[in-house]
């Protein structure tokens, strides 16, 4: 088996992140973990930071920059997969709009279609339907985010572990067992400062977007959280904002 991150953002990929690859190999070997979902977010306005004048350039980009990391990733035997973070359309007052984790999305199918922050909750997980793509909702309880609809989502990330946020992973937890969604571990790394404190267990032989998402459909995979970290963290974090 082998610890996967499954949320992390990289520099370039997406407007928030700071950490480039030199930090990801660098951090990411070291912690001893075997592979990494590089899931830059797709937002209105992420989308307007990626480089290229025309939507296929912009799109190419935007895996140019995980084929760049899978290449310099080998010599160390960690594996690198795709991951989509799309900000759908805002719905029910939401101040940031649903994100939502898409696992496995194609250059072609990025390409071909519009825009993917243009689409609704709904019209993404049909769209996850069709192509056989793992959907689930990133920190669906994080302070200004609205929990989307369990009916339109396969899992939820019921462990966040970015400690700028007030995640409120609890309560996430309970609405995976709720609804019966599998339940998703991830740091949601962005920048060097940041403690690496999640992810998943899988087969070495999960090596594919289609052999991982097949894997995470089965829902037998054990979490990775370091609750002791991030709570360490986003208590440091509070009391220097009150500062």
């Amino acid at each position: 088996m082998i610890k996967l991150e499954t949320h992390c953002h990289s520099l370039g990929g997406s407007y928030c992140a700071t950490a480039d690859n030199a930090t990801l190999i660098e951090k990411y070997v070291k912690s001893g973990y075997g592979g990494i979902v590089i899931t830059n977010h797709l937002s209105k306005d992420s989308y307007n930071y990626l480089k290229g004048e025309t939507h296929a350039e912009k799109v190419r980009f935007y895996y140019s920059l995980i084929d760049n990391l899978r290449e310099q990733l080998k010599p160390y035997g960690v594996k690198v997969f795709c991951g989509t973070e799309i900000r759908t359309v805002p719905e029910n007052g939401s101040i940031y709009g649903e994100e939502f984790m898409v696992y496995g999305i194609s250059e072609k199918d990025m390409t071909d279609n519009k825009p993917f922050y243009t689409f609704t909750q709904e019209e993404l997980f049909r769209f996850a339907e069709k192509k056989w793509l793992f959907m689930y909702q990133t920190h669906p309880f994080r302070d200004g985010v609205i929990c989307g609809n369990p009916d339109f989502m396969h899992g939820a990330e019921k462990f966040n572990g970015h400690f700028h946020h007030y995640n409120h992973n609890g309560k996430a937890e309970e609405f995976c067992k709720k609804y019966g969604l599998i339940g998703m571990s991830g740091t949601d790394f962005h920048h060097e400062e940041q403690p690496i404190t999640a992810g998943i267990y899988v087969p070495d032989n999960v090596c594919t977007d289609e052999q991982l998402t097949e894997y995470i459909f089965k829902n037998e995979f054990k979490i990775y959280a370091d609750v002791l970290t991030y709570e360490r963290e986003v208590k440091r974090f509070k009391e220097s904002k009150w500062k």
